[in-house]
């Protein structure tokens, strides 16, 4: 630890005490990047048990956001089709048990945080002061709406920071993961 303090430039104790501080910061909030919040609720007076197919919905608008590319729309919608096709739900054209729909949105976040340290006396000190960061939260809503009456029946969604400027694979594998643990939470067959 000695050495690489001293490989960052810091020498006296309080630059240490404050390098340590940083770094054990910069791990948390790099952290917090990839956590994803994930809901999902259905209508409890609906067996699913009785249900067998799904088609897409009629309804079936533009995700919403214009970052989500052709490319992700079509990843999306293969994948929501693939892991309804695990959970034992066959896909037709007409006459479905249910429907399916998906979309994206992508608003502006501000957090304020302030950073707190005891010394080995039991002294807090603050920091800097509180920080305020703007970034971008991103959520993909899963819908699942009754064949016949096209009542809302379940819903699942994924909640994440966005991340700035991701490649086409890092961007891919995050929707996947979101499609993923959402379905995760939809009764199977």
């Amino acid at each position: 630890m000695e050495e690489a303090l001293q490989v960052i430039g810091c020498r006296s104790r309080s630059h240490r005490g404050n390098a340590v501080v940083i770094a054990l910061l910069s791990v948390l909030l790099g952290g917090c990047a990839a956590n994803m919040a994930i809901q999902a609720e259905g209508d409890p007076a609906v067996s699913f048990d009785s249900f067998g197919t799904y088609a897409w919905s009629p309804n079936q608008r533009d995700p919403g956001d214009i970052r989500v590319t052709p490319t992700l729309r079509a990843q999306i919608g293969d994948d929501i089709n693939r892991l309804l096709a695990d959970k034992g739900y066959v896909r037709v054209d007409t006459d479905p048990d249910f429907t399916v729909t998906y979309r994206v949105t992508i608003e502006g976040e501000t957090i304020t945080q302030t950073l707190d340290y005891y010394t080995g006396s039991n002294f807090r000190q603050t920091l800097d002061g509180p920080t305020t960061r703007r970034y971008e939260e991103g959520m993909l809503i899963i819908d699942a709406m009754d064949g016949e009456s096209d009542r809302l029946i379940w819903r699942g969604t994924a909640t994440a920071e966005v991340r700035q400027r991701p490649n086409m694979e890092e961007r891919s594998d995050r929707v996947a993961e979101a499609v993923r643990k959402v379905l995760a939470e939809f009764p199977s067959r």
